[in-house]
């Protein structure tokens, strides 16, 4: 059974890196606010795979940069 366990562990972060690259890319490329919680929040052991559906069914309704950077008071 330890052989089994192993090859799943493996496969699950040869499965969840590039998931979570993909994410990063794509919640870069919509001017995310901040893309890296969504690559690390997918990097989570076991909570990784829940990640990617809601990132992608959510992601028009991710938290934008705005254009224009607001003023120091």
């Amino acid at each position: 059974m330890p052989g089994f366990v192993g090859v799943l562990v493996t496969a699950l972060i040869v499965l969840q890196v590039p998931a979570a690259i993909l994410v990063y890319l794509d919640a870069k490329r919509l001017n995310a606010k901040s893309p890296f919680v969504y690559f690390y929040g997918i990097l989570v052991p076991a909570a990784g795979f829940v990640v990617v559906p809601v990132s992608l069914s959510k992601r028009d309704e991710l938290p934008l940069e705005s254009a224009d950077p607001e003023p120091d008071p």
